[in-house]
């Protein structure tokens, strides 16, 4: 796929959807740097983090509309260098093309008069301007990046056409050491529609397993999928004549099946530029908190309504359900096992959760208590066990909120699915006919 470029952007064909992407990432950065820095009451002074590994040149020429704008490095740029308070805030900017790290050097030279650029290439150690530019393939600039005291990491995969899940896995791999570890999150780009509609020179994917049948362009796309999943065992769930919308959704609900190898919470945020379009930005994290903050800030932005399941009337029901377990309580006080389920229920996403969650923590410090709480409510069917994997060796149980149980019994319905982020609200199924 050959660069072009308009002065120092990065030229982007038909991709009125990239202008939308860089507009939320560009909402979502200080967002996210408010929040993991501790916010006005620590003065922001906790380390944060943003690591761009397909920063580009920081502006974008759409074609669409033949205008210059902000690319998401080029926002990362701007909270660092135009908000207040930003002196524990790394930024560091990944690009392994010389053309486009060419670019990105002017850019910041034009835009950020005042960063030194001698000085964001030079020594990792020495650098105060905690603004680090690489130029370098994935590889060399984790080992780089690993000698950087990090804090709260936020990395963005924004690759022109797929990430190779070989990246997702190395780069979690050196930063995720123990069991679904916080302080680290990932934010993945992935064009869902192109896959099944194509654009430019990239052929949709094939709609039957049949080899012989494919294309040339075809089989390139299959190919490319290989790398995005890291297997091939993807195939017999999407290589079929279902109606579109319905391969996009199981496409990205087995690429989260994937993430989940190393982070507990996997949000997929649709957003439609235009007619037939559906693109996910998806936000990776094993703090319930964050991805609550996150959910809640693409809600706002997209008109989701808020989730709020009526806490009143589903505890009475569950009360009258188990009176013996709120022997001996005392004026407003809840039985734990309770807590743990609605806060599973209004605070994990997918409602997934372990012993090993930190809100739950806050509930009971014990874990062999823990452990006892979330076995009592799968024993009372209001969650399933659920076998994730994790790469750590940890022995432990995961569990999922049974919505057929807790629909039944409380009167509690999941979460609607989120709706795209759109210039024109369209349902998922309106995007895709």
């Amino acid at each position: 796929m050959a660069l072009k470029f308009v002065q120092d952007a990065i030229s982007l064909s038909g991709l009125t959807g990239s202008k939308l992407k860089c507009e939320i990432i560009g909402q979502y950065y200080p967002f996210w740097w408010n929040i993991t820095s501790g916010g006005p009451s620590a003065d922001h002074g906790w380390p944060t983090a943003i690591i761009e590994l397909d920063a580009a040149t920081g502006e974008m020429y759409i074609e669409d509309t033949g205008k210059i704008i902000l690319g998401s490095a080029g926002h990362a740029m701007d909270l660092k260098c135009n908000d207040g308070n930003t002196r524990n805030l790394k930024i560091v900017l990944v690009e392994k093309d010389v053309q486009c790290y060419s670019h990105l050097k002017k850019v910041i030279s034009r835009r950020w008069p005042k960063v030194d650029i001698s000085e964001t290439e030079g020594q990792l150690r020495s650098n105060r301007s905690n603004i680090f530019l690489v130029n370098a393939e994935l590889d060399e600039a984790i080992r780089a990046i690993s000698q950087l005291d990090l804090g709260s990491g936020l990395f963005f995969f924004d690759p022109l056409r797929r990430v190779a899940y070989e990246a997702i896995d190395k780069v979690a791999k050196a930063r995720i050491k123990t069991y679904y570890q916080t302080g680290t999150e990932f934010i993945i780009f992935v064009f869902t529609s192109d896959w099944f509609l194509g654009r430019d020179d990239f052929a949709g994917l094939p709609a039957t397993l049949d080899e012989a049948s494919w294309s040339k362009a075809e089989k390139n796309t299959v190919g490319e999928a290989d790398t995005l999943f890291g297997t091939t065992e993807w195939r017999t769930r999407i290589l079929n004549n279902a109606p579109i919308y319905e391969r996009e959704h199981d496409f990205i609900e087995l690429y989260k099946i994937n993430l989940h190898k190393w982070f507990r919470y996997v949000l997929p945020m649709p957003f439609n530029p235009k007619a037939k379009q559906i693109f996910h930005l998806i936000l990776c994290s094993n703090f319930e908190v964050g991805v609550r903050a996150a959910r809640g800030f693409f809600c706002d932005r997209a008109k989701n309504p808020d989730y709020k399941p009526d806490n009143r009337k589903a505890y009475f029901k569950f009360r009258n359900m188990h009176e013996e377990i709120f022997e001996g309580l005392r004026g407003n006080q809840k039985p734990k096992q309770w807590r743990i389920l609605w806060k599973t229920i209004t605070g994990h996403e997918e409602g997934i959760c372990d012993y090993m969650c930190r809100d739950f923590k806050e509930i009971e410090q014990a874990e062999e208590e823990r452990i006892r709480l979330l076995e009592w409510l799968a024993i009372k069917g209001y969650m399933t066990k659920c076998e994730l994997g994790n790469p750590w060796n940890f022995p432990i149980t995961q569990y999922r909120v049974n919505w057929q149980v807790v629909k039944e019994l409380l009167n509690v319905e999941p979460p609607a699915p989120l709706e795209p982020l759109s210039l024109k609200p369209l349902s998922l199924k309106e995007i895709s006919r």
